[in-house]
């Protein structure tokens, strides 16, 4: 019954996260073509704000209680450190899905926060890193994982992590998302609460940011948003071999298979410490269990993820 409903919201959730980002769009277009100026900050407000509205709504139908239901569980010092180790940990996981599916997709958020990073730091980590981590692993990680936990924990896992991925809306990110996002279950379910994997989030999503403010300090990163001349030269240079490239992905899939290894071992350490190590096994998921979670909602929310995907990248290569 929890699948059901779940699967129901997700289309709901797709839907309507899509049609009122056009709609915030839209006005924001019509106030700047009408001479009011509209801070690039507002989109990312507006679009972690959608999303909260979507889920609130939903909680207040469904009557889901999130103090009492999403497991908002304070953790201490130790699995704080341990969760914000496993985040940055899964960093060069995403460097290598990113880089590999850059070879026929286009990387959106690169492009999206250019703008954003010729802002003051503080301002960069509170829209960036705090705000989406908060918001998100409340619907992916409270809402959709912990319905689905409750018809196993490996499936739940894998559902989560597929529609967090679904979500991004664009191929670069989705296939990155979809991985982090199983392994940010498994971190709820290892300390019993959100807190561990909103740290997690949080980790991932400095990375980018942090790098920019080192290059900007280096004098690599001119303050409006763009690489300086010298290091475009080293780019360009190094863009020019194939082999070089291909060197560099398996450089980054052997420190990605490491590090991967150690965010494991940190999450053993907080399941472990919580006396969860054994409810985390891997299950074996079976076919008939998988047709379990795929009801008609959730594959109509799917494909209109991926047709989205695909127009997205069609509408750039024009």
């Amino acid at each position: 019954m929890e699948v059901r409903k779940v699967n129901g919201f997700f289309i709901i959730f797709v839907i309507g996260y899509i049609g009122l980002s056009v709609v915030c769009a839209s006005i924001m277009a019509y106030a700047q073509n009408s001479g009011i100026a509209v801070p690039d900050w507002i989109q990312y407000v507006m679009s972690e704000g959608i999303i909260l509205l979507i889920a609130i709504i939903y909680m207040i139908v469904q009557k889901i209680d999130p103090i009492r239901e999403i497991p908002y569980k304070r953790i201490g010092i130790v699995d704080v450190i341990l969760s914000l180790v496993a985040g940055y940990c899964l960093i060069p996981a995403v460097l290598l899905i990113s880089n590999l599916s850059m070879l026929f997709s286009t990387n959106y958020l690169e492009e999206g926060t250019t703008t954003l990073l010729t802002y003051p730091f503080a301002m960069q980590v509170i829209l960036l890193a705090v705000i989406p981590p908060l918001v998100e692993e409340l619907i992916f990680r409270g809402i959709f994982f912990g319905s689905y936990r409750k018809a196993g924990m490996t499936g739940a896992a894998l559902m989560s992590g597929l529609l967090f991925g679904c979500f991004h809306l664009n191929i670069n990110q989705a296939l990155y998302a979809f991985v982090i996002g199983i392994v940010f279950a498994y971190m709820v379910e290892a300390t019993g609460s959100l807190w561990s994997s909103v740290i997690a989030h949080f980790a991932v999503n400095t990375y980018s940011i942090g790098i920019v403010q080192i290059l900007k300090m280096a004098g690599m990163y001119a303050q409006d948003g763009s690489v300086s001349e010298t290091f475009e030269n080293a780019e360009s240079v190094a863009g020019q071999s194939t082999a070089i490239t291909v060197v560099q992905i398996a450089m980054i899939a052997v420190i990605a298979a490491v590090f991967m290894m150690l965010a494991v071992l940190c999450i053993r350490t907080m399941a472990k410490r919580h006396g969860n190590l054994e409810k985390m096994k891997i299950q074996n998921v079976k076919l008939s269990h998988i047709k379990n979670y795929f009801t008609a909602p959730v594959i109509v929310g799917i494909v209109v993820c991926v047709m989205y995907m695909i127009m997205l990248e069609f509408s750039g290569t024009l």
